[in-house]
């Protein structure tokens, strides 16, 4: 069991805190954050306590989200824009889900997309790298929910970045039924792809008017 007690997260998100690798720094270990799962199930609405609780727990969700057929049976460019799943790893804080880290030359996580888009907005080098995003999307047909800025993060390669999706893998419940067909699964990438765009020209832009409203105008 991996000792996480004392360890300072490098990231945290609404539901999971992120550690190094104590014994392998090429590697993190996603945790819920204490008693969040509980408190999910308590709050969630009864038609989503159907599913019971795993459904609720994020890590759950990842592990389901790389089973899904692309990842399981795509080639090694499925690695080219998702961090290599390791598991699930137990540590004082619970079970982990064990990922590649994705870091800068320093070793430092790498800075999201997000952050990119806030500094250098859309400039040539961040479009190319987001259409490289795009082409594997379609290539691969890997599901995830929608991309946003905050769940991927930017590795410097020589004058480019490599965009990596950290966060968000896999499709809700009703997109991961229907994904048997090919017809719906590309209708349905080319919606995430659109939508990224989208939220990539409103975070460059300064975030102007509510991220809800524009979202709904484009449904």
């Amino acid at each position: 069991m991996i000792d996480l007690n004392g360890m300072t997260p490098f990231a945290e998100g609404d539901n999971r805190l992120c550690f190094i690798h104590p014994d392998n720094p090429r590697h993190c270990l996603k945790v819920m954050k204490p008693h969040l799962a509980d408190q999910q199930y308590t709050d969630a609405p009864w038609y989503k306590k159907l599913r019971g609780r795993k459904a609720l727990n994020d890590n759950e969700r990842e592990i389901s989200a790389y089973h899904q057929r692309a990842i399981v049976h795509g080639g090694d460019q499925i690695w080219h824009h998702l961090p290599r799943w390791h598991g699930v790893t137990p540590t004082t804080l619970g079970d982990a889900s064990e990922t590649d880290f994705i870091s800068d030359d320093q070793g430092n996580p790498a800075p999201t997309l997000e952050k990119l888009l806030k500094q250098q907005g859309t400039d040539p080098v961040v479009t190319a790298s987001l259409q490289q995003l795009e082409a594997w999307l379609r290539e691969t047909q890997v599901l995830s929910r929608n991309l946003l800025p905050h769940n991927i993060v930017a590795k410097t390669i020589g004058p480019r970045y490599q965009l990596y999706l950290i966060d968000g893998l896999g499709p809700p419940t009703v997109a991961s039924i229907l994904g048997w067909s090919e017809a719906w699964r590309k209708h349905y990438i080319e919606r995430r792809i659109q939508r990224m765009w989208l939220r990539a020209n409103w975070e460059a832009g300064g975030r102007e008017g509510q991220w809800s409203d524009i979202e709904r105008a484009d449904r």
